[in-house]
């Protein structure tokens, strides 16, 4: 029997052996029979109130079997747990859905939960657990309907897991935040400062900016600068860099009879070198600080070249851990929280942020996360409660077969929210790829922070309106429905109580009658 997260393998199991536990202690403290009670004395009492005339001993008598054996049905299939239907914990599986970042996830099961839950927490729990007949049908239904439905959805593209992974891809390492900000100030701001003042229209310029956007010139690796004669290829960092090895052909301003520590890497092989070079470093710390970044994005926009593949990567490593102009000697002397600049930025950050689209994207975001994360575990703990109580309800409603419905109905709405979930999933990556055509520029803007924040919170408020919207339109429709179907299966019982019922009116009207003709006599 499937389940619908990794908790629910242990809180079904849980939530069952509690029924076990609350209906032998009914069984033990006599309130089981209690309804039976009851039923015995409403069809003496309400016959009996309208005299002893006509057919009412009869009738009574009847409509008493009847009730009688109704409440023993719903005993036998809804009450009493049977060995008939055992719930095993190696019959319990849960089947994640496929991510980018785990195309083929491993089913889950109580003996490999795939999850601290069953390890850490949830221990304990039984390995089999007897259930209701009725209720064992009713899970098995609502499992396979829902599976049965999943199965015929469309596949939804997971590009939320880029965005969230995007997120977490930054620079960790503080030399490599140097190293990178060394580059911003010795290669990109003199390259980007002749670009501006020479605004070259060159045909290879011109290429380069159609295969690679119109922005290319606006980030450290631009590919204008790269492979425009004039700008990398022959700009040089002022200083040393470590980790480059001195080159006497290259480092022309040192004595070779005294060479320096390190030597002057041109700003192409700084950016290139397939070893040393702080294009892969910068991927590398990609994958280190987000697992498996760089392949996440392959999966993405397998379309693109790997040139483009690659510059993604690093482009939205930058813009989590943006560099900064180290050998501005204003800054340099104000990078503390207590510099002036410092607080002047901080402020100024703080007021545009406090009521500004880039906080209530964030929050949303932030936000919708948490909801995806905890929603299946509400769902499952639900569920544990509603297993948990259910010997109760069948009690106190007196063993009803209208109560039989409504409680199925209400397992089978809760579970039907994880279809819901996988409706509303199919419908957000649809319209993120609606609202991002272009996967260039969505590999590019849609996890980064910019002018498309509008549309991101967008689709922020969207997704969560759906995750949380569907599932209460759903259990209210199904909360009308259900007090529809218990209303008509009472209705339908009626016609087997009314005769006594009638008969017993229609006495009691012949004896006051009579009664009231013998006073005037």
């Amino acid at each position: 029997m499937s389940v619908d997260s990794y908790l629910e393998l242990f809180t079904t199991l849980f939530g069952w052996a509690f029924y076990g536990v609350l209906w032998d202690v009914l069984v033990s403290t006599g309130i089981v029979y209690l309804p039976f009670l009851g039923i015995l004395i409403d069809n003496w009492r309400e016959p009996a109130e309208g005299g002893e005339f006509g057919t009412v001993t009869g009738l009574s008598l009847r409509r008493m079997e009847i009730e009688l054996f109704i409440a023993l049905l719903v005993v036998v299939l809804a009450g009493q747990p049977a060995a008939l239907t055992p719930l095993n914990a190696g019959t319990l599986s849960y089947a994640p859905q496929p991510t980018l970042t785990d195309p083929t996830p491993a089913a889950a099961t109580v003996a490999a939960p795939q999850s601290t839950y069953g390890v850490a927490g949830f221990t304990g729990s039984p390995a089999t657990v007897n259930i209701p007949v009725w209720w064992y049908a009713v899970l098995a239904m609502t499992s396979g309907f829902n599976h049965a439905v999943v199965e015929g959805l469309p596949a939804a593209s997971d590009l939320r897991t880029y965005e969230q992974q995007a997120r977490l891809a930054t620079i960790a390492d503080p030399r490599l935040r140097q190293e990178a900000s060394d580059f911003f100030s010795e290669c990109y701001v003199p390259a980007r400062s002749k670009y501006q003042a020479e605004r070259p229209a060159t045909a290879a310029v011109a290429a380069v900016l159609t295969t690679y956007g119109d922005d290319d010139p606006d980030w450290m690796g631009s590919h204008v600068y790269r492979d425009t004669t004039g700008f990398y290829d022959s700009l040089r960092p002022t200083k040393q860099i470590p980790g480059w090895a001195y080159n006497a052909a290259r480092d022309t301003e040192y004595d070779p009879a005294s060479p320096p520590t390190w030597g002057k890497p041109t700003c192409k092989e700084w950016w290139e070198d397939g070893a040393a070079g702080l294009r892969e470093k910068l991927i590398d710390e990609a994958d280190a600080t987000s697992a498996g970044f760089s392949g996440l994005v392959v999966a993405v926009a397998p379309i693109l070249a790997n040139e483009q593949q690659e510059d993604a990567v690093v482009r939205t490593v930058l813009n989590n851990a943006p560099p900064s102009w180290s050998s501005n000697e204003l800054v340099a002397g104000n990078t503390a929280s207590t510099g002036w600049l410092a607080t002047a930025e901080n402020v100024v950050k703080g007021g545009l942020a406090t009521g500004g689209v880039i906080t209530a994207s964030a929050l949303f975001s932030v936000t919708m996360t948490a909801v995806l994360q905890a929603l299946p575990m509400v769902q499952a703990l639900m569920l544990l409660g509603i297993y948990a109580l259910l010997p109760m309800i069948v009690v106190l409603s007196r063993y009803s077969i209208a109560m039989m419905v409504v409680g199925a109905m209400a397992i089978f709405t809760i579970k039907f929210w994880s279809v819901l979930w996988y409706l509303a999933m199919w419908v957000d990556q649809n319209l993120i790829q609606s609202m991002y055509p272009d996967v260039n520029v969505f590999l590019q803007i849609f996890a980064n922070p910019g002018e498309h924040d509008a549309k991101r919170m967008l689709l922020n408020m969207i997704t969560t309106s759906l995750y949380l919207g569907l599932p209460l339109l759903w259990s209210g429709m199904m909360a009308w429905a259900g007090l529809h179907i218990g209303k008509s299966i009472d209705v339908a019982t009626n016609p087997l109580r009314n005769p006594a019922q009638d008969a017993g009116q229609r006495g009691g009207a012949i004896g006051k009658a009579i009664a009231a003709k013998g006073a005037r006599k």
